[in-house]
This record gives structure tokens, sequence and C-alpha cells, in this order.
């Protein structure tokens, strides 16, 4: 399994549809085996469930999501974690035993999210 966070200068920040970078983990028998850093390539809301689909990613942490892009990443089977803060990899561990909070749709509108400050 693949989770992709978004990130800027190693913590978790963004709104998940103007995000520049992920950290991607993979994660194998609930451990993490694989750590890299994926850029978005220009990528944002519209096409980015199609990306991280692309990617192999099927879990997407961020601090901020909108309901269409939650929608449209369960539509293609992606779960999607929004309202997370901090180190990505404590967030990435609590995910992989359950514990990580997930606030839902927290965003409601395009205006302006500034880097890490949602």
């Amino acid at each position: 399994m693949k989770i992709g966070v978004t990130t800027e200068n190693g913590i978790i920040c963004g709104h998940f549809g103007h995000a520049k970078n992920f950290t991607v983990f993979t994660v194998e028998n609930d451990q993490i085996t694989d750590v890299y850093e994926l850029g978005t390539q220009g990528n944002h809301c519209s096409t980015m469930p199609d990306f991280i689909k692309e990617n192999g990613i099927s879990v997407v942490i961020t601090s901020g999501m909108g309901q269409g892009a939650i929608d449209g990443l369960s539509e293609m089977g992606i779960r999607a974690y929004s309202g997370v803060n901090g180190d990505p990899k404590k967030a990435v561990e609590k995910c992989i035993k359950g514990e990580l909070e997930n606030e839902g749709a927290n965003c409601s509108g395009h205006g302006e999210h500034g880097s890490c400050h949602h």
C-alpha cells in the first residue's frame, strides 16, 4: 500500500488540490518499507485524483480538503484523511494502526490557502 502525504519543509500542510509535493510511504505488513518524494507535476484540484491513482497511492493524508476531492478520491477507491498536521511519518504510523482522526471536508472553496497555514 502507498500512502501519500501533502508535505512542505518536512511537515503536513496545505490544501490537497494545491499541493506541490507528496511524501509517499510504502507500507508492507504494517511497516514502512520505503519513503520518497513525488512532485505533483502541475496537477491540481480537478486532476489530482487521477494523478494519485496513476501513482498507485491508496491513501491520502493532508491538512485541508474539500468534499469534491474526497468524493473524487473515494470513487477511485482512495481513502482520504484531512485535518492532519505535524510530522508525516507519525501520521502514517497512526494510519497504519487505525488511530488517525479524519476531519472530513474542511475546505469549502478555492480561496487562498497559504502554504502550511491551512
